[in-house]
């Protein structure tokens, strides 16, 4: 074998395909290894006492044998490749951690080496399943059945040419996924010669897209032609000659034990394989995104290398580990006297909780990593970085002090999301060793999180704009790190006015104004235009839109998306073009600043380009299992939400009802048992005034997810737009009754949360219905009592929400009037 073979199984990127010469050395019930192809159409033609000519294929004589043998043909199968018992081999192969296994034979030979030798989780698919992504904790393995499972003869067999016509005709979504994991993925071919007219439909069809050449992948048979391995060779697919016997005894000189799921995540995932936060390897997943701070293993994660002096940092991009270990940003004053303050002088205390607000691009994630740094250079306490989101994460608090015998530090990057969850956390003092540091918006900390952590907050600082000794800080660090030519022009005092003066719109634009010399939107617009390949303005928008969100896109999903939009489906080697324009890091691929990405998108994307790369986005989820976002990755299920999301659809769309509905109704179909979906759908009928549609979707979303609060809330609150425009009192009070049983019930199971939402819809919506209907005094009376009931609430001082509504409630017993506004929508 070879060192490529070696590296791809020890980064987690070999993926198997076994052909029927894989399962040489498993003994079916006959005590014969399953027969290969050949073998089988003599054993068929003599079951149907027709004999095989040189010519008659395993498709011809299978088919012929349908008509003839019926029910008993799948009796012969099964004596054939159902109970085998495992070969030497397989017992070996199925404790390797490879990627992914596909396999073109029927048998269960390799199920039961899986099932009785190996101790890593076992997933068997068959080739119309819904997709699941790799494993990215290497713990489990799915074993893809292409051809057919002997155990699910229902599912049918791909032996004869008709079949192989249909599944052309049908794709199946697992051949679909084995053509994009050939272009992103070493494989390795066993036991077969490639003649599989499926597989080779299917790589044929990405061929024509995908330009790299660097893709080796490999054949071991013990022979081949010269012709067909020149061929091979043209589609960098090389040949070892040998058996997986021969395989397996290599892989035993190589490595003394088969590597574990830990030994590849030290490779392609370091940060959670520290000694501190990864003891178990059932514990791996709960560590996810986050990163334990200290020099050395922040040297271990990967970054794309340095070509020249100019740092991406300095281009627009959110600040990577290495540039804060390099310290490419400069220290800026408010937030080195903010750390000096907190954490130097004073003492922190589990339970604390610091907070960073500033402005979009103002350098709140620069700054959180900076002080994260500095804890752990500073202090003898660990130091643990979170940069997503997680909806285990009082699991993961638990987890952490179970494993720090002293307090620790937990950075946040992004707090919104999780607010409700530390407040709990806080409140209930489960914790007695986290100390939190976070940062957030204004307009964020207002409208999501202010309920939630005010009362925690133990020191802030907001880091908006920058002062005056911070212009000759970025300076130094510009000249070292950033783009010189327009500022060495200028005498240090010009420089020096020139940062504080741009500076004022916001740092990050600022800075990429002040270096280059021309308007943010102009430098925006420059770099769009630069871009003259279709397929790398794809990556870009596709990848944006996860930006927009946040976090960075996967390369799993945005293969998908490329393929939809017919351009080059391998990320790696596009992204690899697009140098300063997005980055690619083990398998993601991150755009510059959110703000960058926003005005690219309202100002230079065309739209109807917009919705085409938001429907192929929308479709490269459809592949995976209902709810979707319980069959992907935290970060995948965020930008599933955040893509379906009415809210940011009409933003991103400009608001344009044509186009917002045009994406729902292109998955109205695709989507039509996807509760999510189906809520946003209701959502964004009802934010275009059409409310009967809106019930009606919502309605149905109902009836497919009735155990979703979400959904029941959505849908009551629905019923209450429809009852204060409805002018028979009957219609209207029929669908107020409903909402008021929805609304109380969800009320009172969550007494004890912070989903104030079910209350406030209540109140005010039962209020403007008898308002609707000319009942005056009724209402008056209603609103006082929702007032009281309000009032009763504990903590709804902390709510502004619920502050407003008891204004509200207040004003209109008193005086007769309700405030000028729309019922206030729930925000999911």
């Amino acid at each position: 074998m070879n060192n490529h073979i070696k590296n791809a199984l020890l980064h987690g990127r070999l993926v198997l395909l076994l052909g029927a010469g894989a399962s040489i050395g498993c003994q079916n019930q006959e005590k014969t290894s399953p027969p290969l192809g050949n073998k089988l159409a003599e054993i068929l033609s003599n079951a149907i006492d027709i004999t095989k000519s040189e010519e008659d294929s395993l498709s011809d004589v299978y088919k012929a044998s349908q008509g003839i043998l019926g029910s008993q043909l799948q009796e012969i199968l099964e004596r054939q490749f159902k109970h085998c018992r495992s070969s030497e081999e397989y017992k070996k192969l199925v404790n390797y951690p490879f990627t992914r296994i596909y396999s073109l034979n029927i048998d269960d030979g390799f199920e039961d080496a899986a099932y009785r030798h190996s101790d890593r989780t076992f997933n068997i698919k068959q080739r119309n399943d819904k997709v699941t992504d790799p494993d990215q904790f290497f713990q489990r393995l799915d074993f893809i059945k292409l051809n057919g499972d002997i155990s699910q003869p229902n599912g049918g067999y791909i032996f004869s040419s008709q079949e192989y016509s249909a599944g052309s005709v049908n794709e199946p979504l697992w051949y679909a996924e084995l053509a994009r994991d050939y272009h992103r993925y070493t494989f390795l071919f066993i036991g077969t010669n490639l003649n599989e007219p499926l597989f080779q439909h299917q790589i044929e069809k990405y061929k024509s897209k995908t330009e790299s050449t660097d893709l080796k992948s490999y054949l071991l048979t013990p022979s081949i032609s010269e012709i067909k391995k020149s061929a091979l060779q043209s589609a960098n697919i090389f040949h070892i000659q040998g058996t997986l016997k021969d395989f397996l005894s290599w892989l035993e000189k190589e490595f003394e034990n088969p590597p574990t799921s830990k030994d590849i995540l030290k490779n392609v995932r370091p940060e959670l394989v520290d000694s501190d936060s990864v003891s178990e390897d059932k514990k791996v997943s709960l560590f996810e995104g986050v990163i334990p701070v200290s020099r050395s293993s922040l040297a271990l994660i990967e970054e794309p290398p340095h070509a020249n002096e100019i740092r991406d940092f300095y281009k627009g991009f959110k600040p990577s580990w290495k540039d804060i270990t390099d310290e490419v940003p400069a220290n800026l004053t408010k937030v080195e006297k903010f750390y000096n303050e907190n954490f130097v002088t004073k003492t922190p205390s589990p339970g604390d909780l610091y907070f960073i607000f500033g402005a979009a691009g103002c350098g709140k994630s620069t700054a959180l990593k900076q002080i994260a740094l500095k804890l752990a250079d500073n202090g003898t306490q660990n130091v643990y970085f979170l940069d997503e989101y997680k909806d285990n994460f009082r699991e993961l608090i638990s987890e952490l002090d179970d494993r720090n015998k002293d307090p620790y530090y937990l950075v946040i990057e992004r707090i919104g999301d999780i607010a409700v969850n530390l407040s709990e956390i806080l409140k209930s003092g489960i914790s007695n060793k986290a100390i939190f540091v976070s940062s957030e918006s204004v307009k964020v900390w207002n409208f999501r999180v202010k309920d939630h952590l005010a009362e925690f907050m133990t020191q802030s600082v907001d880091i908006t704009e920058i002062i005056e000794p911070d212009a000759e800080l970025i300076l130094r660090k510009l000249e070292r790190y950033g783009i010189w030519t327009t500022m060495s022009k200028l005498s240090p005092k010009k420089r020096k006015i020139e940062i504080l003066k741009k500076a004022k719109k916001q740092l990050l634009i600022g800075l990429l104004e002040a270096t280059q010399a021309e308007g943010y939107n102009n430098i925006i617009k420059k770099d769009y235009n630069s871009i003259t390949c279709d397929s790398e303005r794809s990556l870009l928008i596709l990848s944006g839109l996860a930006a927009t969100n946040r976090v960075s896109a996967h390369e799993t999903t945005l293969t998908r998306a490329m393929h939809t939009l017919g351009m080059n489906p391998n990320i790696h080697y596009i992204a690899s073009n697009m140098g300063g324009i997005v980055k690619y890091i083990n398998g993601n691929v991150s755009t510059r600043h959110r703000v960058y990405i926003e005005r690219l998108f309202k100002y230079y994307v065309p739209r109807n380009e917009l919705v085409t790369a938001i429907k192929a986005y929308l479709l490269a989820f459809s592949v995976y299992k209902f709810p979707i976002v319980k069959n992907i990755s935290r970060t995948e299920g965020s930008i599933y939400k955040h893509l379906v999301n009415a809210k940011y659809l009409k933003k991103i769309l400009n608001n344009d009802e044509e186009s917002v509905l045009s994406v729902y109704a292109h998955f109205e179909k695709t989507f039509e048992n996807e509760g999510l979906f189906l809520l946003q759908y209701g959502l964004a009928l009802r934010s275009f005034d059409r409310n009967n549609e809106a019930f009606e979707k919502l309605r149905i979303a109902y009836q497919a997810y009735p155990e979703s609060p979400h959904i029941e809330h959505a849908l009551a609150q629905q019923r209450i737009i429809l009852a204060c425009q409805e002018e028979d009192e009957t219609i209207a009070f029929a669908h107020m009754e409903e909402a008021e049983s929805v609304l109380l019930r969800l009320h009172s199971s969550n007494l004890n949360t912070f989903d104030r939402y079910p209350i406030i819809t209540l109140s005010e919506g039962h209020v403007q219905v008898l308002v609707h209907l000319g009942y005056i005094s009724e209402a008056q009376v209603i609103a006082k009592s929702y007032h009281d009931k309000i009032s009763k609430i504990p903590n709804a001082n902390h709510s502004s929400r619920l502050q407003k509504s008891l204004k509200n409630l207040s004003k209109f017993y008193i005086s007769k009037k309700w405030p000028a506004q729309e019922l206030e929508e729930l925000t999911f």
